[in-house]
């Protein structure tokens, strides 16, 4: 069992975008898809690992984002869930991968961005990694434009991602 197993959709997104990725280094990235295409809001979702981050999406997402008695195929739609994200912790396919597979079956529902880990953020070299730390960066108004982020910052960096993408 999960800490947010049994609570309502929304507590348990609050615990998950609550958490320290420090502690918590798996993370997803959610947009809604509004238009323009991303640009939607979002939230960072941290857990333990790849095999808690795919129990959420399969037990918390669809009814997070989705009315069940609104949707015919919803249950389709957390059955294409769960068989493409259990490969993730089972090795059979990688996140990003796993993610882009739910595209279409998503579709204009939800728009899936990252799944990863923290350590894309303060120095690694991920597209969306560097993207999110640019904003930062240029958020804090930083001289030295594109660097890695120095360990006195990664506090303030954290609370930045709470409130990204506003």
């Amino acid at each position: 069992m999960h800490e947010w197993t049994g609570l309502s959709r929304g507590r348990a997104l609050a615990v998950t975008t609550a958490r320290d990725p420090r502690e918590f280094p798996v993370g997803l990235f959610h947009r809604d898809p509004v238009p323009p295409p991303n640009v939607g809001p979002g939230a960072f979702m941290w857990f333990a690992d790849d095999a808690e981050a795919a129990d959420f999406m399969v037990e918390v997402v669809p009814r997070l984002l989705l009315d069940p008695d609104s949707w015919p195929d919803f249950d389709e739609l957390v059955a294409s869930t769960r068989e493409v994200v259990q490969g993730v912790p089972a090795g059979s396919i990688g996140p990003m991968d796993a993610l882009r597979e739910l595209g279409p079956y998503w579709a204009s529902r939800a728009h899936f961005v990252w799944w990863g880990t923290f350590d894309e953020f303060p120095g690694g070299a991920t597209d969306f990694g560097r993207l999110v730390r640019l904003q930062y960066l240029e958020h804090i108004d930083a001289p030295d434009g594109e660097r890695d982020l120095a360990d006195d910052e990664i506090d303030a960096f954290i609370h930045f991602m709470r409130v990204y993408p506003d």
